[in-house]
């Protein structure tokens, strides 16, 4: 499979603030990354930088999200499919609670989930809905674990071992997500098309199988993407404002900014803000 993350690297909405840790070569085409919380042996300053509530913006990613409860040793276990809308989330203080996150891109949940991806738009489910031998080939390991690193190499072998022998993927729908990252997200159906070979009608139904959302429903959170990489990792060949808004097809400033809002449930000096704060 051609490493499509190498074109590709979606952030969050604070992502200097994050316990983020790349997979091994072989996973990297697949895995965005691991992530935890509430181990001693992690950044203190990083673990602990958020005191009230957290907000989750459309990465374009999915999650497998363990956690386990200091105080009675019970763990549980969700999946959390793609976002097309921002939420928030509670601090939970790291001495109360451990988590342990495998982050997916989009393009790569159907490698190892055992069932179709139709129902994953803004879900979170049990994790063996859609992973049925987690509890049993992870779950119970990383209860033992005390670690990061010990973590992710059992989830890294946890996954290579679903990843052999899988074959259920369409070259014409890779093809079509290819044309999309490729484009940042500014490609319409007929170049899809062309792209894919299959008619509109066929890659709607594979998008829907494979991913959970449509075609131009991906497009819009990679193009979301793209713009919010470009609003918060300047560089001297940036864009500005304006720029950003005519170079992604944007019709207007307001049209922009109402649409980053839908995402990012925030102005973009808003969101710039929420990111930088320490």
């Amino acid at each position: 499979m051609f490493n499509l993350a190498q074109l590709y690297h979606p952030i969050t909405a604070n992502p200097s603030k994050t316990n983020e840790y790349l997979p091994c070569k072989a996973l990297q085409p697949y895995i965005r990354c691991f992530w935890g919380s509430g181990l001693e042996s992690q950044n203190t300053e990083v673990s602990n930088m958020h005191k009230s509530r957290e907000i989750i913006i459309p990465d374009t990613c999915m999650d497998i999200i363990w956690e386990m409860d200091k105080s009675t040793g019970c763990a549980s276990t969700f999946f959390s499919g793609i976002n097309d809308t921002p939420f928030e989330i509670p601090y939970e203080a790291e001495n109360e609670s451990s988590h342990f996150g495998i982050r997916f891109h989009f393009w790569a949940v159907h490698y190892f989930a055992d069932d179709h991806l139709r129902d994953v738009l803004n879900a979170h489910a049990d994790v063996e809905q859609y992973f049925s031998t987690f509890h049993r080939d992870l779950g119970l390991l990383l209860a033992e674990t005390s670690s990061i690193t010990e973590r992710i190499t059992a989830a890294e072998a946890y996954l290579l071992r679903r990843l052999e022998g899988t074959h259920r993927t369409s070259d014409s729908m890779m093809n079509a997500v290819h044309a999309i990252i490729n484009s940042k997200g500014l490609v319409g159906s007929d170049e899809l098309q062309v792209s894919s070979g299959l008619s509109s009608r066929q890659l709607e139904r594979l998008f829907r199988e494979y991913i959970g959302v449509t075609p131009k429903q991906t497009a819009d959170l990679v193009r979301f993407q793209n713009v919010w990489q470009e609003l918060y990792q300047p560089s001297p060949q940036s864009k500005s404002m304006l720029d950003i808004v005519y170079a992604y097809r944007y019709s207007h400033q307001s049209h922009f900014n109402n649409n980053f809002k839908k995402y990012a449930g925030r102005t973009p000096l808003e969101a710039l803000r929420y990111a930088r704060k320490r």
